[in-house]
Protein backbone atom coordinates (compact mmCIF):
# COMPACT_ATOMS: atom_id res chain seq x y z
CA UNK A 1 0.00 0.00 0.00
CA UNK A 2 1.02 3.36 -0.70
CA UNK A 3 1.51 5.37 2.67
CA UNK A 4 2.03 8.97 1.53
CA UNK A 5 -0.56 11.50 1.17
CA UNK A 6 -0.76 12.16 -2.82
CA UNK A 7 -1.21 15.57 -4.38
CA UNK A 8 -4.36 16.52 -6.06
CA UNK A 9 -4.42 15.86 -9.87
CA UNK A 10 -6.45 15.33 -13.01
CA UNK A 11 -6.18 11.30 -13.34
CA UNK A 12 -7.68 11.71 -17.14
CA UNK A 13 -3.82 12.51 -18.86
CA UNK A 14 -2.09 9.72 -16.35
CA UNK A 15 -4.29 6.76 -16.48
CA UNK A 16 -3.75 5.46 -19.60
CA UNK A 17 -0.07 4.76 -18.49
CA UNK A 18 -1.29 3.49 -14.88
CA UNK A 19 -3.75 0.89 -16.14
CA UNK A 20 -1.16 -0.34 -19.15
CA UNK A 21 2.14 -0.21 -16.86
CA UNK A 22 2.41 -2.73 -14.16
CA UNK A 23 4.83 -1.20 -12.00
CA UNK A 24 2.58 1.89 -11.48
CA UNK A 25 1.70 2.11 -8.01
CA UNK A 26 -1.07 4.61 -7.54
CA UNK A 27 -3.05 7.45 -8.69
CA UNK A 28 -4.50 10.21 -7.41
CA UNK A 29 -7.68 12.25 -8.53
CA UNK A 30 -9.55 15.49 -8.22
CA UNK A 31 -10.40 16.22 -4.53
CA UNK A 32 -14.13 17.94 -6.56
CA UNK A 33 -14.25 15.00 -8.01
CA UNK A 34 -14.62 12.47 -5.54
CA UNK A 35 -13.72 8.89 -5.34
CA UNK A 36 -16.81 7.67 -7.57
CA UNK A 37 -15.58 9.63 -10.47
CA UNK A 38 -11.82 8.12 -10.53
CA UNK A 39 -13.59 4.69 -9.97
CA UNK A 40 -15.08 5.44 -13.54
CA UNK A 41 -12.35 6.89 -14.57
CA UNK A 42 -10.19 3.65 -13.98
CA UNK A 43 -12.79 1.52 -15.09
CA UNK A 44 -13.71 2.83 -18.27
CA UNK A 45 -9.92 2.96 -19.31
CA UNK A 46 -9.46 -0.89 -18.53
CA UNK A 47 -12.59 -1.86 -20.50
CA UNK A 48 -10.87 0.36 -22.84
CA UNK A 49 -7.34 -1.62 -22.96
CA UNK A 50 -9.04 -5.07 -22.17
CA UNK A 51 -12.23 -5.51 -23.77
CA UNK A 52 -12.63 -9.14 -23.39
CA UNK A 53 -11.68 -8.99 -19.69
CA UNK A 54 -14.24 -8.88 -16.27
CA UNK A 55 -14.20 -5.96 -14.19
CA UNK A 56 -15.97 -6.64 -11.08
CA UNK A 57 -16.59 -3.66 -8.84
CA UNK A 58 -16.82 -4.44 -5.39
CA UNK A 59 -18.97 -2.53 -2.91
CA UNK A 60 -21.08 -2.53 -0.15
CA UNK A 61 -24.20 -2.94 -2.93
CA UNK A 62 -22.16 -5.55 -4.63
CA UNK A 63 -21.48 -8.05 -1.92
CA UNK A 64 -25.16 -7.42 -0.51
CA UNK A 65 -26.40 -8.44 -4.26
CA UNK A 66 -23.47 -11.88 -4.06
CA UNK A 67 -24.34 -12.57 -0.49
CA UNK A 68 -20.53 -12.25 0.68
CA UNK A 69 -19.95 -12.00 4.09
CA UNK A 70 -16.46 -13.85 4.80
CA UNK A 71 -13.34 -13.88 2.62
CA UNK A 72 -13.82 -16.72 1.57
CA UNK A 73 -16.95 -16.05 0.21
CA UNK A 74 -15.44 -13.38 -2.05
CA UNK A 75 -12.35 -16.22 -2.73
CA UNK A 76 -15.15 -18.58 -3.76
CA UNK A 77 -16.89 -15.41 -6.31
CA UNK A 78 -13.26 -15.04 -7.65
CA UNK A 79 -12.40 -18.28 -8.47
CA UNK A 80 -15.41 -19.01 -10.27
CA UNK A 81 -14.92 -15.96 -12.47
CA UNK A 82 -11.77 -16.91 -13.18
CA UNK A 83 -13.04 -20.27 -14.43
CA UNK A 84 -14.19 -17.97 -17.55
CA UNK A 85 -11.01 -18.18 -18.97
CA UNK A 86 -10.64 -14.07 -19.27
CA UNK A 87 -8.81 -11.69 -17.45
CA UNK A 88 -10.22 -10.21 -13.62
CA UNK A 89 -10.11 -6.56 -12.95
CA UNK A 90 -11.68 -6.15 -9.01
CA UNK A 91 -12.07 -2.53 -8.25
CA UNK A 92 -12.21 -2.70 -4.31
CA UNK A 93 -14.06 0.31 -3.45
CA UNK A 94 -13.23 2.04 -0.26
CA UNK A 95 -13.51 0.20 3.15
CA UNK A 96 -15.57 -2.97 2.10
CA UNK A 97 -16.94 -5.10 5.28
CA UNK A 98 -14.63 -8.27 4.52
CA UNK A 99 -12.26 -9.17 7.02
CA UNK A 100 -9.08 -10.69 5.66
CA UNK A 101 -10.02 -9.84 1.89
CA UNK A 102 -6.42 -8.05 1.58
CA UNK A 103 -4.43 -11.38 2.65
CA UNK A 104 -7.20 -13.64 0.75
CA UNK A 105 -5.63 -12.39 -2.09
CA UNK A 106 -2.38 -14.17 -2.65
CA UNK A 107 -4.51 -17.46 -3.34
CA UNK A 108 -4.35 -16.02 -6.73
CA UNK A 109 -0.94 -15.28 -7.20
CA UNK A 110 -0.04 -15.78 -10.61
CA UNK A 111 -3.74 -15.89 -11.89
CA UNK A 112 -4.75 -13.39 -14.85
CA UNK A 113 -5.95 -10.70 -11.40
CA UNK A 114 -5.38 -7.31 -11.19
CA UNK A 115 -6.65 -5.66 -8.19
CA UNK A 116 -7.23 -2.25 -7.71
CA UNK A 117 -7.76 -0.37 -4.53
CA UNK A 118 -9.93 3.10 -3.93
CA UNK A 119 -9.89 5.24 -1.24
CA UNK A 120 -9.82 8.92 0.07
CA UNK A 121 -6.31 9.75 1.09
CA UNK A 122 -5.39 12.44 3.27
CA UNK A 123 -7.11 15.87 2.48
CA UNK A 124 -9.92 13.76 0.96
CA UNK A 125 -7.62 12.84 -1.93
CA UNK A 126 -9.37 9.97 -4.09
CA UNK A 127 -6.52 7.63 -4.64
CA UNK A 128 -6.41 4.19 -6.73
CA UNK A 129 -3.75 1.81 -5.57
CA UNK A 130 -2.84 -1.29 -7.90
CA UNK A 131 -2.26 -4.19 -5.53
CA UNK A 132 0.13 -6.83 -6.13
CA UNK A 133 -0.59 -10.43 -5.61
Amino acid sequence: MVNACPAESDPRPKVQSFVSDPEAVALAGLVVEGTDTLIDIVSEEIGRQHPESIIVKVDRDFLADENITFSRELASYIERRLQEDKSMNLLICGDIPVQGWNTMLERFKGKDLQVFYFAAACRQVPVCTRIRI
